[in-house]
């Protein structure tokens, strides 16, 4: 071990790397990319927010230009996973420039951590002092873990961030679309980063997988706070 001249434990000279993102993600993350590139039109960026909220068949036609004129949703897109690429096309667009940016370091696993939260892959696997080559591949950052940041950066608003996640995970399709734009907004107003390659990865297939994503949103949530919470104590 170094040691400094205090007698303490230096860090590592060469902390291990994020770990890669999942392969599954890199369609989603290409899509995000390129909302996010399209959103420095001011055009776009306005055309696109007009979908928040809607279904498919409810948006203007200058919101389908945006999205399918430069192919920005892939053709081989249906279904509910083509209304999850008009979402979340919509929730970046509603996102002010500096929070879109935010948002980019982290879904790409560079942004800083609150004090306290540990980064974790979604399963729960506590993060491991190895190679990049050893680790699991990440999954990203999961909408519990982002409210779970919330909560860390604004204690007060605890049991409001509990009860709406305890609703959003009850939802059927529509009813998660409606809520999204206001989850997305109180992350913004808390100043914690959104990963939106993760989020369109869980909404795409809602309807056949709302168990399982709305059961991992749950145990992130729970599993960051306590972490933080056992940090914040000295782990004890």
């Amino acid at each position: 071990m170094n040691a400094t001249d205090e007698g303490h434990t230096s860090p590592p000279e060469n902390p291990a790397p994020p770990a890669p993102r999942h392969a599954r993600l890199t369609g989603y993350d290409t899509f995000v990319e390129r909302v996010r590139n399209a959103c420095t039109s001011p055009g776009t960026q306005q055309a696109l927010r007009r979908g928040l909220a809607k279904p498919v068949h409810e948006v203007p036609a200058r919101t389908h230009a945006a999205l399918l004129r430069d192919g920005l949703v892939p053709d081989e897109v249906k279904g509910e996973e083509r209304r999850a690429h008009y979402a979340v096309a919509a929730l970046i667009a509603a996102r002010p420039r500096a929070e879109r940016v935010a948002d980019t370091r982290d879904d790409q696993g560079t942004a800083e951590q609150l004090p306290g939260v540990l980064k974790q892959p979604p399963d729960g696997t506590p993060p491991a002092n190895t190679t990049a080559t050893e680790q699991k591949p990440s999954w990203g950052t999961s909408l519990g873990t982002s409210l779970a940041r919330a909560v860390i950066s604004d204690r007060d608003r605890e049991n409001g961030i509990e009860s709406r996640l305890h609703l959003l995970v009850r939802q059927e399709t529509d009813g998660l679309h409606r809520m999204l734009p206001a989850v997305m907004r109180l992350l913004g107003s808390t100043g914690v980063p959104a990963d939106y390659g993760r989020l369109l990865h869980d909404i795409a297939h809602w309807t056949y997988r709302r168990e399982e994503s709305s059961t991992r949103w749950l145990e992130d949530y729970y599993r960051t706070l306590r972490r933080a919470r056992q940090s914040d104590r000295g782990g004890n």
